[in-house]
C-alpha cells in the first residue's frame, strides 16, 4: 500500500522569489499527483489543508472528486498565528502530517511531498520500482560483495569465494528511501554559492530508472516505509519546531537519519520538479520542459492571471 500525503496552503509562501503563483504551483502540482494515481494499484491520497482561499478549496475539492481517485481531506481551522512568520505557521500542518503518518501499517510506503513539487505522469510508479532495487541492492547486493571481499582477505581462492557466495543467503536490514528531486546545490558548478557547505562524497549508482546517489540533505518530501518514521520519531518531530533555536533547519534535523541511519537517494536525472526558485531547474532539464509541464497539469479551475511561469534563464545556467 502506497500512502501520499501533501500539505496544502496557499496563504503565504515560504519562498519569495517563487517562480510561479502560489495558488496555481499548489493546485498544479496536486494534480500531477492525481495523474500519477492512475498508473498506481493500492494507493491513497490524504491531503492537509491550512486554511487556504475558499477559491483554492473549492478548486482542490473538485479535481479530485473529478479524478474517482481515493482522496481523504483534513481542512484545517483558523488558528491564532500572529508574530509567526509563514514557515513558523506551516510546522503546524507538520505535525497533523506526522501524527496521520505514525499510525499508518509498518510496511506500507509513505510518500510525504510538499505542495510545489510538480511530477511527470509516471514519476511515482517508477520511484516505487526504483525503491524496490536500491533495497535489494543496499540489503542483498552489498553484504554479498563485503562477504566476497572478506573471503578474498583471507586467503580464499576465487574457486572457493565462488561456492561460499553462492551459498550466503545473509541480508542487512538498512532503511532506503527515495528524495525525488535533483537538488542542483547538491553539485560543484560555477554559479554554486553553497559549494563548500552542501557538496560532498556520495556513491552514484546505475538504477533501471536512470542513475541516482546518494545523498546526506533533503527537504521535506521523500519516500520511506511507514515504519521508518516510527522508529526515528523523535528526529522526525523536530520538523515541527525548525526555525527556533530547538532545529534550525533539515540540515540539523533529519540529515542526522540520511548520514547514519538511512541510505537516502537522490536521481540525477529526476521526474519531478521543485516549483520554487529558477536554479531549482534540473541540470538534465531544457526550460521547455518545465513549461510544458506546467501546461499539462492545468486544471478546469487554473486562473490565466495565475498562470505565468516566470523562469529567469540566466539562474539556471552552469
Amino acid at each position: 500500500m502506497l500512502h501520499i500525503i501533501t500539505r496544502t496552503c496557499d496563504k503565504a509562501s515560504i519562498q519569495s522569489k517563487r517562480i510561479v503563483n502560489k495558488t496555481e504551483c499548489a493546485l498544479r502540482c496536486v494534480n500531477s499527483v492525481l495523474k500519477n494515481m492512475e498508473n498506481l494499484e493500492d494507493v491513497d491520497y490524504h491531503i492537509i489543508d491550512d486554511r487556504s482561499s475558499e477559491y483554492f478549496r473549492d478548486s482542490l475539492t473538485k479535481i479530485c472528486e473529478e479524478s474517482k481517485h481515493k482522496v481523504t481531506f483534513d481542512f484545517l481551522e483558523d488558528r491564532d498565528t500572529e508574530g509567526q512568520n509563514p514557515h513558523t505557521q506551516s510546522r503546524f500542518s507538520v505535525k497533523v502530517a506526522y501524527d496521520y503518518i505514525y499510525n499508518l501499517p509498518d510496511e506500507d510506503f509513505v510518500y510525504i511531498v510538499d505542495d510545489d513539487h510538480l511530477h511527470h505522469p509516471d514519476a511515482i510508479p517508477r520511484m516505487l520500482h526504483t525503491w524496490k532495487y536500491l533495497d535489494h541492492m543496499v540489503n542483498v547486493v552489498t553484504p554479498r560483495h563485503n562477504f566476497r571481499k572478506a573471503l578474498w582477505a583471507i586467503g580464499k581462492s576465487d574457486e572457493e569465494t565462488d561456492l561460499q557466495v553462492a551459498q550466503f543467503k545473509e541480508k542487512s536490514n538498512k532503511d532506503v528511501g527515495i528524495f525525488p528531486q535533483c537538488f542542483v546545490q547538491m553539485f560543484p558548478y560555477e554559479k554554486n554559492i553553497t559549494l563548500d557547505f552542501y557538496v560532498r562524497p556520495c556513491t552514484v549508482l546505475p538504477t533501471p530508472t536512470g542513475y541516482y546517489q546518494t545523498t546526506w540533505y533533503t527537504h521535506e518530501t521523500f519516500m520511506l516505509k511507514a515504519k521508518v518514521f516510527k522508529k526515528h520519531k523523535e528526529i522526525f518531530n523536530k520538523l515541527q519546531v525548525t526555525g527556533t533555536p530547538a532545529a534550525g533547519w533539515e540540515g540539523d534535523t533529519i540529515s542526522e537519519l540520511w548520514e547514519k541511519h538511512v541510505s537516502m537517494f537522490m536521481p540525477l536525472d529526476p521526474y519531478v520538479m521543485h516549483m520554487s526558485v529558477s536554479r531549482d531547474l534540473p541540470f538534465s532539464w531544457r526550460p521547455e520542459y518545465i513549461v510544458k509541464l506546467w501546461e499539462d497539469n492545468k486544471t478546469p479551475y487554473s486562473l490565466s492571471e495565475n498562470s505565468d511561469i516566470n523562469l529567469n534563464i540566466e539562474e539556471t545556467f552552469l
